[in-house]
């Protein structure tokens, strides 16, 4: 994955979805091509395990390596990572499988139970759900049990995304071969959509100029070291961050000489504060927030930014435009 191609919009989210859940895809695929044109070496009932063992760690080992490769972590400290997150979670499913199935299943329905002709989803559910928690053991120890809660949650949820998936198909469309790729990619894509998901903080703020004087121009608001920074606008020629407008205050174009500032606290939080008695609108999806500053007040008007507000300073001829966007933090 590489973190250029994906811009800071709603769809990021279902990036690292999209790549767990293929893996799982290709992993049941690999394993049935292999079964068909080179024939299983292991005994029929082995072949549940593999399938659920095959897609868990296919879909820890996508997951580790999605984030490795947009954190551009140096491959001596990525495949470590993405073996360790695909063994456990292929070691576990592949242990929580024959216990289900040898000694839970029995108990609760029966010594018939076990037999692995059974494709009923009273007789799996357990068998899923259990992969699923084995996915997030897995990817939880290689990450060193960060997101604990959201990793639980996930595989939880991915196993009964994939049991249901894998019994809708089984059931609706009696098609065996379609059920195992439905589970296996709702299986992946449910665990890549709620466990991990592409941070914050691998972008950094930029304010753009819309306005036609000094058009597409741009600077980021925050250094590349992460730490907080304050980026003044207004059209005084010397000290500002971004100048707006020529430097006499009467042509077309010119602010006022301290206008507006964009500041970054360090934490992934973007504040714009007004600064003149002039306008100073801040514009946003059915929203409009007037920041001119008040003199009866003790402090300047500020308010929190989000990817795409803009920013309204002046008005008429001496007046501009800039955008606050997200960025990826190599953007240059």
């Amino acid at each position: 994955m590489n973190i250029f191609l994906i811009p800071y919009n709603a769809l990021r989210h279902v990036q690292v979805a999209l790549v767990t859940g293929g893996a799982a895809l290709l992993a049941w695929w690999a394993l049935l091509s292999y079964m068909v044109v080179v024939g299983p070496f292991w005994a029929p009932i082995w072949d549940g395990a593999l399938f659920l063992v095959c897609i868990s760690a296919s879909t820890a080992a996508a997951s580790l390596w999605a984030e490795g490769s947009l954190r551009r972590e140096p491959l001596f400290k990525r495949i470590p990572r993405t073996a360790i997150a695909a063994g456990l979670s292929g070691g576990f499913s592949l242990l929580w499988f024959f216990l289900w199935h040898s000694l839970v299943l029995p108990q609760i329905f029966g010594p018939e139970a076990g037999d692995d002709s059974l494709v009923s989803l009273r007789f799996r559910l357990g068998a899923f759900l259990m992969v699923g928690s084995s996915t997030a053991i897995g990817c939880l120890f290689a990450r060193k049990g960060a997101g604990f809660f959201e990793h639980v949650g996930a595989g939880f949820a991915s196993g009964l995304a994939g049991a249901a998936a894998w019994h809708a198909a089984n059931s609706l469309l009696h098609d065996l071969y379609l059920a195992g790729a439905l589970g296996a990619m709702a299986l992946g894509g449910t665990f890549g959509l709620l466990a991990w998901g592409i941070p914050e903080n691998l972008y950094a703020g930029w304010i753009r100029v819309l306005t036609p004087y000094r058009f597409g121009h741009r600077i980021p608001v925050d250094a590349l070291s992460g730490g907080a920074k304050e980026r003044f606008i207004g059209s005084y020629p010397r000290g500002l961050d971004m100048r707006l407008g020529p430097y006499v205050d009467s042509e077309p174009g010119a602010v006022r000489k301290l206008h507006v500032s964009i500041s970054y606290d360090g934490k992934e939080v973007y504040r714009a504060r007004g600064l003149s008695i002039s306008p100073t609108v801040v514009r946003r999806l059915f929203e409009k927030l007037d920041l001119r500053y008040d003199p009866r007040r003790p402090a300047p008007l500020e308010t929190r930014l989000s990817s795409g507000d803009r920013l309204e300073v002046g008005q008429g001829d001496h007046g501009g435009v800039v955008e606050f966007i997200l960025l990826p933090k190599e953007e240059k």
